[in-house]
């Protein structure tokens, strides 16, 4: 059986009127600003830092996650201004509800117990909620361009996350791999059959 890994992420996508809100702002990133990198994936929120996945072990982890969405109900998720990390990052904030706090820390925790299968080898931080505009390709000049431009613009979104993406890395472009529904603790197993070959 192949061994070979892959880069995945588990995120959270919004819907996908407001993915089309937000990809017009990265639009407008890179054409002012020069920093396109952040095109190569739809909006989201990451959940779980890139890791990597022996493809023997897809399995096991899809079960992992089945069994921690059927305990999670849908969240309600915030999108509120904007901010960074600076010299390259902008980003749209989202609120750091109890919810969404405790949904990460979950996953997080499932990793690190798990080395063996997620390969999730970072050091332990903050989880910071954000949805990426503009990183990496953006120059430091440009960053303090574009905060001022954006430092005092408002704005202001919710919606409800129903299910929890795994992103896979192919030929430098992210793709979903497959789906997990958020679903109540007494409700049948929902998880989505969507899986690229």
């Amino acid at each position: 059986m192949s061994c070979h890994r892959r880069n995945r992420s588990y995120i959270l996508f919004p819907p996908f009127s407001l993915q089309e809100k937000i990809e017009k702002l990265k639009y407008y990133v890179r054409d002012t600003f020069d920093s396109s990198h952040s095109l190569n994936a739809p909006p989201h929120l990451t959940l779980l830092a890139p890791f990597n996945v022996s493809e023997g072990n897809e399995k096991e982890l899809a079960n992992m996650l089945d069994n921690l969405c059927k305990n999670v109900e849908p969240l309600k998720i915030t999108l509120h201004d904007f901010s960074n990390f600076p010299p390259r990052v902008i980003f749209i904030d989202v609120k750091k509800s109890e919810d969404l706090m405790h949904l990460q820390a979950e996953m997080e925790e499932l990793a690190r117990n798990h080395p063996e299968i997620f390969n999730y080898h970072y050091h332990e931080r903050e989880f910071n909620p954000h949805v990426t505009l503009a990183f990496r390709d953006l120059s430091k000049a440009n960053f303090k361009r574009a905060w001022w431009e954006f430092e005092g613009k408002e704005f202001r979104e919710e919606f409800i996350a129903e299910k929890i993406s795994l992103l896979r890395h192919e030929d430098k472009k992210w793709e979903v791999a497959e789906e997990f529904e958020l679903v109540k603790k007494d409700s049948t197993d929902k998880r989505s059959k969507k899986r690229l070959p």
